[in-house]
Order: C-alpha cells, then sequence, then structure tokens
C-alpha cells in the first residue's frame, strides 16, 4: 500500500502530470498527422465510400470488448507488480491474459475468413462498394484481431506508472497509419483498401509498446510462459467478465451511430458522422490518457474509502470543467475544420458539432468513476448502467437516424450517456467506494 494514501507518490505525480502533457504537446502533431491521413483518404474515396472506410478502420472504436474486458484486468494487476502493493498472483494474470487473447484473435480471424469465403460483409457493414471489400475488410479485420493481444502492452505501461511511455506509444500510431495511408496511394489501389492503414499503424505502435513495456517492467519473455503451479485452478480473470459486459455496453452506446447510419440513413450522413467523430477523437485521446493514469492510482487506495471519494470529486469537476471548453471549441469551430479537412466535399452541420460536444462532456464526467469502480462487485454495477446506456442509444437511435440523420444519433447518444453514465455516477459511486472492505484486496 501507499504510505500516505492522500499524497501522491513521486512515480505517480509523474506519471499524470506528464502522460497528458505529452499528449497535449503532441496533440498538434498527432492532429496533423490524422487529418492529413484524411484528408488524403476523403480525397482517393469520396463522400459515399468515406463512410464505409471509415465504419471499417475505427472498428476498434466500436468492438473494443473483443479483448473479453481482460485488458482492464492486466492493468489492475500490472498495478500490483511491485512496490507495497505487490501481489504475487500478478505475473501470472498477465501470463494467463496473453493466452486467453491469442485465442481471441485466433477466433475472429477464423471467423473473418468464412465471412470472406461466403462474402457476407456486404450484410454486415450495411453496404458495399466493389469487389475488393470481401479482401480489404477481411484483411482489415484479421489486422484487428491482432492488435487485441498487442494492446496489452499499453495497459501494462500504465499499470506500472510509465503513463508518459503508453502516450507516447499511442501517438505513434497514427505516424504508421499515415505512412500505410502513403504506401497505399502511392500504389494506386481501389478506395476501400485505407480501411486498412489505421489499423496497421495501430498494430505497429501497439507491437512496439509491448517490448518496450515487457522490458521496462521487467517481465521480458515470461509474460508468454504457462501459469506457475500456484496460480493453476486460480480465478485470476476474476471480474473480467464484468468488465467485458462494460466494454460491451459503453462503445455500443456511444459509438453505434456508426453502424445505425450505415443500416438506417445514407451515406453521406455516415460520412458526416465519421468526419466529426475523428475532430471529436483529439479532445477525447487528451481525456481518456489523463483519465487512464488514475487507473493504478486508484487501485493502490482501494482500502482508503475517504481519501478515494474526494480524489473521484475533483477529478469529476476538473474533467467535467475541461471538456465544457472542448465542446465549446468543437461547436464553433467543427463545421469549419471538416470543411477544410474534406475539401468541401462533406458538410458538417453546427448541430452535429454541438452533438459530439455533448458527448465528449457526459463522457470526461464518466470516466473518474469508470477508472474507480473495477472491483468485481463494482464492475458488475458498472456493467448494468453500461447496458442500460446502449438500450437508450439503441432504441432511440433507430428512431433518430431515420429521422435526423447523424446529429440525431450523436444527440441520443449524449443523452443516453448522461441518463444511464453520469447520474448514476453522481448518486450512487460514494455509496459504493464507502461499501469497500477496509483492507485493499
Amino acid at each position: 500500500m501507499i504510505a500516505n494514501q492522500g499524497r501522491l507518490a513521486p512515480e505517480e505525480r509523474r506519471a499524470l502530470l506528464l502522460g497528458p502533457l505529452y499528449r497535449i504537446l503532441g496533440t498538434p502533431a498527432v492532429a496533423l498527422l490524422g487529418l492529413a491521413n484524411t484528408a488524403i483518404i476523403v480525397r482517393e474515396t469520396g463522400e459515399a465510400l468515406f463512410g464505409l472506410v471509415s465504419l471499417v478502420a475505427t472498428i476498434t472504436l466500436v468492438f473494443p470488448f473483443a479483448d473479453l474486458g481482460i485488458g482492464a484486468t492486466v492493468l489492475s494487476a500490472s498495478a500490483m507488480l511491485a512496490g507495497g502493493s505487490r501481489d504475487q498472483n500478478a505475473v501470472d494474470v498477465i501470463r494467463r491474459a496473453y493466452r486467453v487473447l491469442f485465442g481471441v484473435a485466433g477466433v475472429l480471424i477464423v471467423f473473418s475468413l468464412c465471412v470472406m469465403a461466403f462474402d457476407g460483409w456486404r450484410v454486415l457493414v450495411g453496404f458495399a462498394s466493389g469487389p475488393d471489400d470481401r479482401w480489404a475488410i477481411t484483411v482489415a479485420t484479421c489486422i484487428f484481431a491482432l492488435t487485441i493481444p498487442a494492446g496489452l502492452g499499453v495497459r501494462i505501461l500504465v499499470g506500472v506508472d510509465r503513463n508518459p511511455l503508453a502516450t507516447l506509444v499511442l501517438m505513434s500510431c497514427p505516424a504508421f497509419g499515415l505512412g500505410l495511408t502513403v504506401l497505399l496511394y502511392v500504389s494506386d489501389v481501389s478506395g476501400i483498401w485505407y480501411a486498412t492503414s489505421a489499423l496497421g499503424g495501430l498494430l505497429i505502435g501497439q507491437t512496439l509498446g509491448t517490448v518496450v513495456a515487457l522490458r521496462v517492467s521487467g517481465l521480458g519473455w515470461s509474460a508468454f510462459s504457462r501459469v506457475s503451479p500456484s496460480g493453476i485452478g486460480t480465478r485470476l480473470l476474476a471480474g473480467s467478465g464484468w468488465l467485458f459486459l462494460v466494454a460491451v455496453g459503453l462503445p455500443i452506446g456511444s459509438q453505434a451511430g456508426r453502424f445505425l447510419l450505415a443500416h438506417l440513413s445514407t451515406p453521406a450522413e455516415l460520412s458526416r458522422y465519421a468526419l466529426m467523430a475523428q475532430i471529436y477523437a483529439i479532445g477525447w485521446q487528451i481525456l481518456s490518457t489523463a483519465a487512464l493514469a488514475y487507473w493504478p492510482v486508484f487501485v493502490k487506495r482501494r482500502g482508503a474509502t475517504d481519501v478515494t471519494v474526494r480524489m473521484w470529486w475533483r477529478l469529476t469537476g476538473a474533467f467535467g470543467a475541461v471538456a465544457a471548453v472542448g465542446a465549446l471549441c468543437m461547436a464553433l469551430l467543427g463545421p469549419w475544420v471538416a470543411t477544410l479537412l474534406s475539401g468541401g466535399r462533406i458538410d458538417v452541420s453546427a448541430w452535429l458539432a454541438l452533438a459530439f460536444g455533448a458527448v465528449l462532456v457526459g463522457q470526461a464526467l464518466h470516466l473518474p468513476a469508470m477508472v474507480l469502480l473495477t472491483r468485481p462487485e463494482e464492475a458488475r454495477w458498472q456493467a448494468w448502467w453500461a447496458i442500460t446506456m446502449a438500450v437508450i442509444s439503441i432504441g432511440l437511435g433507430c428512431a433518430a437516424a431515420m429521422r435526423f440523420g447523424a446529429a440525431g444519433v450523436a444527440f441520443v447518444s449524449a443523452l443516453a450517456i448522461f441518463a444511464a453514465q453520469v447520474l448514476p455516477d453522481l448518486v450512487w459511486v460514494p455509496k459504493l467506494v464507502r461499501r469497500r472492505p477496509p483492507i485493499a484486496v
């Protein structure tokens, strides 16, 4: 345990300060890389096809739950690898996690090959662009499958208070992605193949992050060894099932608009939504980086309930204030930036920009609770509210997609987040934390 739990340890302060600072300082460069990547793809694909390319390329946003909640469990275990909070089972948790997730990746690869064999991608994504779809989308899905175990490296870095390194790893992904986009551009490929560049960049960056994480954590190649005899028969991944449900509900509630628009609206509306989502992602990445750094901080203070509640209130207020400023900038500048990026090909309304601003505020207010409530019983509470949010978002989103298009779907997502995430957090989080046992487990 931390000696003085009311104050941050030096390594925690460095992680909390430098991670977001790197993200903020690097945001102009990352934004330029991402925007350059988007500009090339929009000009090479056009308004209609860009929506499909973006839908496939951002599959990691819609299906982050493919790691079955195990990534969150690994982050908590990594925080227990050393120091006064050391857990003897932490290494075995990571070993089992890698074995399970490599199995998940294999299943997804086999599934994607079966869909390709029966030419079924058109049914799954809502529409098609041509004969190259079956090959390009299959390759993109296989790359996505490999990012599932590769993503554990970043989780380990955050858990061992190396958030700055984790941030640099994530910031390198757009650079690798842009390099692949340029390579595709030079190769003069069909437009749908651009769906593979962002995922390819992500895989390269995460692989690099895994190498760094295993080195700095001291795990080395032992992370891929068999679970030790003492860990056999132990529920090493306890709680990951509930975190899996959280990971299912959150993206469905906040990102399912892409699929609703693909099936119930027009390609033009999907393209507007996809382009605005990329602009919104700049602010979201900064806030999520800062929040993720608090995960190990809260894990190490699970027994200090009063300290934890005070820290959570301060963090929620700070995140809400920062997000409000970001939402205002998004509402004022979003349409202009979208026009600039698309060369006038895609028109984003002020209402759509305002809707994404509301989504940003809602998600920012929920972030502190999400990284705080990681015990199995707390994850269960999160899971039910995440599923409630998903039900609201899909139920109302279907009607909004047909009648109001992209802006309607985004406003419904914001409503679902506030109703089923922010409000329950404010009412119940302090009570849940104070019910914890006096000694951390």
